[in-house]
């Protein structure tokens, strides 16, 4: 496979479900961080997104079926027995999770997901986990009743959109007895590097966004992922720009008939995830409607590919630094 898994499928099942409602340094690992907040044989329950889950001692097998949990227990210290990030190989990381270098010390176990895309209750359970790490996106609600079979099964705690890696780093550090400070921490050195980045960018403080992904019969939605690093980059959402899952419900669509409506300062617009070939992405550069857009005349129309994409969609702060390293000296000509 060509192409990254975790942006074909959260797109693929982003679009049914949340688009009808979201420097490397970060990336270190912490042992500052990694003193225990709770007694380690003290149970911890949290509130999830399918509901409560109780973990009754620190957790020595950790299993993680997204690439973002590695990334995220890497910060406390911690390290799963085995992870996968739907059939991603070792091979096909580097490319399309680049931020995570470093982070691992194993590879990706692309039997821990079914040829369906659905995490492997067999293989998983092989492993005796006494913690599964997976999301919404990979996990319905029949599946996370047979891997909550298996051991305490953690899937985010947003409904119908994305967890913020924000989120996801307070449970998990909950989850493993680590002190919660290490999310005003990373966050601290996530504002910095773009406030940083935003005072290189004076062109774009105030200028309106709209974040635009291919959804179901090619239409563009409005989504709510990679309002964040926008926003801490000085920019205001466009009309009817979501910057939440609630928003979501009732963004904007946009097919290739009125296209021309997409008239915010700056368009971010990703297709690679459901259109691999580049056709619909052709049938846009040909468009002269879409030439003449604002964004377009300004050198603010922005493609951007599968992996950087992914790096937005349900990112974390590191891959969003990644992003932002990649991203900024196109921003830097915007008009």
């Amino acid at each position: 496979m060509r192409r990254r898994l975790t942006s074909l499928v959260a797109g693929l099942l982003g679009a049914a479900l949340a688009l009808t409602g979201c420097a490397s340094g970060s990336q270190a690992s912490s042992t500052a961080e990694s003193t225990p907040s709770a007694a380690a044989d003290a149970p911890v329950t949290l509130t999830t997104a399918y509901g409560d889950i109780t973990v009754a001692k620190k957790p020595e097998r950790i299993v993680a079926l997204a690439g973002r949990h590695v990334e995220l227990l890497n910060l406390l210290g911690e390290k799963p027995v085995a992870w996968a990030d739907y059939l991603t190989t070792a091979e096909e990381v580097p490319e399309y999770y680049p931020w995570m270098k470093g982070t691992y010390t194993t590879d990706p176990d692309p039997k821990l997901f079914t040829a369906d895309y659905l995490p492997a209750p067999e293989a998983i359970a092989a492993l005796k986990p006494d913690l599964i790490l997976t999301t919404i996106w990979q996990t319905d609600e029949p599946t996370y009743a047979q891997l909550s079979q298996i051991a305490p099964t953690y899937v985010g705690t947003a409904k119908g959109t994305n967890t913020s890696w924000q989120d996801d780093l307070t449970s998990l550090a909950k989850l493993t007895r680590h002190d919660t400070a290490i999310v005003a921490k990373t966050q601290s050195q996530y504002d910095e590097t773009f406030s940083a980045a935003a005072a290189k960018l004076p062109a774009l403080k105030g200028k309106t966004f709209f974040i635009a992904a291919l959804g179901e019969g090619d239409q563009l939605w409005l989504t709510e992922y990679a309002a964040a690093p926008l926003v801490a980059l000085g920019l205001t959402p466009g009309p009817g720009q979501p910057t939440s899952g609630a928003d979501a419900a009732n963004a904007p669509k946009f097919s290739l008939e009125n296209v021309d409506k997409l008239t915010a300062d700056v368009v971010i617009i990703a297709t690679e995830h459901r259109d691999p070939s580049g056709a619909f992405k052709a049938k846009l550069q040909a468009d002269p409607r879409v030439a003449a857009l604002p964004a377009a005349q300004n050198n603010a129309l922005i493609y951007l590919d599968s992996t950087q994409w992914g790096a937005v969609n349900g990112g974390s702060a590191a891959s969003e630094e990644w992003w932002l390293n990649g991203i900024l000296p196109t921003l830097e000509k915007v008009k």
